[in-house]
């Protein structure tokens, strides 16, 4: 039986979980409703790629650019938040004991800011939420004009395999550039995620890239972590000597998993 997949009607479901996720962070910002909100920005944002990889007509129009703007400004409100969350877990759990000084003036520290962090978050949604909820619902109702689009789970799996090759660098020395193969390996999750369960072609491409995407955002998070430690508690202090081995070893982690993940996308020209 042939699968298909309706990236329309997706979208709308991301819309309503995008506005629960939205009334349970304005209600009270703890981790898992902050986690879900940033993680919805980007599945929605993830889904306007997709209509635009199809050549949907107004998906480039005025309505889809206001709401990439606004889904910016709340993603990255949100990113502050659960950045400090990752932060003060990866603390509580690697820390050794010698470096529990350091270790609790640091927290001491994440948890001020993370405060600081939350209260913009809920002055973002406030200031942000009604406009963000006409202008998706102004696009929905214009997208909703144009032809439905309809893909099988061929067709995704291609789409999403050819998408990610023509976005992602080839992976260098430059940090910047790994972490650019981290952000698009999670878009093109979310977009191979539009696959139903029983779809395994583009469901094994999704698994693929969470795996690259969560084995590239340990290093990355150890990355930012052991700056922090270093700016913070000195270069030679036990915290910063801590983190920074977790930072080398998640780095070579990582490369070895890029040198094996989805090579065949990895190795595919440029578009």
């Amino acid at each position: 039986m042939t699968v298909t997949i309706h990236p329309l009607e997706i979208l709308r479901q991301h819309l309503t979980e995008l506005e629960a996720a939205i009334l349970l962070c304005l209600d009270n910002p703890t981790k898992k409703p902050v986690h879900r909100l940033r993680t919805m920005t980007r599945r929605v944002e993830a889904q306007f790629t997709l209509l635009a990889a199809l050549r949907v007509p107004h998906i480039h129009e005025e309505d889809a650019q206001k709401a990439r703007r606004l889904l910016k400004k709340l993603r990255r409100a949100a990113a502050q938040v659960r950045d400090l969350d990752v932060q003060d877990d990866l603390i509580a759990e690697n820390t050794p004991p010698k470096a529990r000084e350091d270790a609790t003036k640091l927290r001491g520290k994440f948890q001020q800011q993370r405060s600081k962090a939350a209260d913009q978050l809920q002055k973002s949604l406030q200031k942000y939420h009604t406009k963000l909820t006409d202008t998706l619902e102004a696009l929905l109702k214009t997208l909703e004009t144009d032809e439905a689009p309809i893909l099988t789970s061929t067709e995704l799996s291609t789409l999403t395999t050819d998408w990610f090759a023509s976005k992602a660098p080839a992976p260098t020395e430059d940090p910047d550039d790994l972490h650019t193969i981290r952000k698009t390996a999670k878009i093109a999750r979310y977009l191979a995620e539009n696959a139903p369960k029983q779809a395994r072609m583009p469901r094994k491409l999704a698994t693929e890239f969470e795996s690259l995407q969560q084995i590239g955002g340990e290093w990355h998070d150890w990355l930012i972590l052991s700056e922090i430690a270093r700016d913070e508690t000195g270069e030679s202090s036990p915290l910063t000597t801590a983190f920074s081995g977790k930072c080398k070893r998640s780095l070579a982690s990582y490369r070895r998993h890029l040198k094996t993940a989805l090579p065949n996308a990895a190795e595919r020209p440029k578009a």
